[in-house]
């Protein structure tokens, strides 16, 4: 089990409201894996790669799936710009995708939002990891911010509702 440290294991979903900056993938991905170890109703995610330092990670690929398999209302959303060499080189997140397709999804974003380039992670409409350069590690985070999730998310919905499957997500069943 990896360790997270202190400044993000004491951290609660929903009502720890200090924001704090992160610069590295190591912060990001233990950001990641505590806010994902509190979800309760929603996890989205907008990528340009899925970000393979921070989401091809047991430990977190572990969370998601607890997530989804102890709550029936459980929704997990991920937009990811390039999923064609994520597919190729293989990626845990891409593989619980493939076993628990019920409760997660994936898709590519339409063409209007090709440019989008930030790295975005909403929990349970609370929680946000924020990197406004997703080619970038540096960024913030905050486990209590509905307003800024709020903004995220209608952004977020608004990408969903245009985007489509990727067609490297398509498995041949023998």
């Amino acid at each position: 089990m990896q360790y997270i440290r202190p400044e993000f294991a004491n951290l609660v979903l929903g009502e720890s409201s200090e924001e704090l900056q992160i610069e590295s993938s190591e912060q990001n991905q233990e950001a990641a894996l505590s806010m994902v170890r509190q979800t309760r109703r929603a996890l989205d995610i907008v990528s340009r790669d899925l970000d393979p330092a921070v989401y091809d990670d047991a430990d977190f690929t572990q969370a998601v799936k607890n997530f989804v398999l102890n709550n029936r209302q459980a929704r997990v959303r991920i937009l990811v710009q390039d999923l064609g060499p994520v597919v190729k080189r293989g990626h845990q997140l891409v593989e619980l995708f493939f076993r628990l397709t019920t409760f997660i999804d994936i898709r590519e974003p339409s063409r209007d939002h090709a440019d989008y380039n930030a790295a975005v992670m909403v929990v349970d409409r609370r929680g946000v990891i924020l990197r406004s350069l997703g080619d970038r590690y540096e960024g913030s985070v905050n486990f209590n911010d509905p307003r800024q999730a709020g903004e995220l998310l209608r952004l977020f919905d608004d990408m969903w509702a245009v985007a489509k499957p990727d067609p490297n997500l398509r498995r041949l069943h023998m």
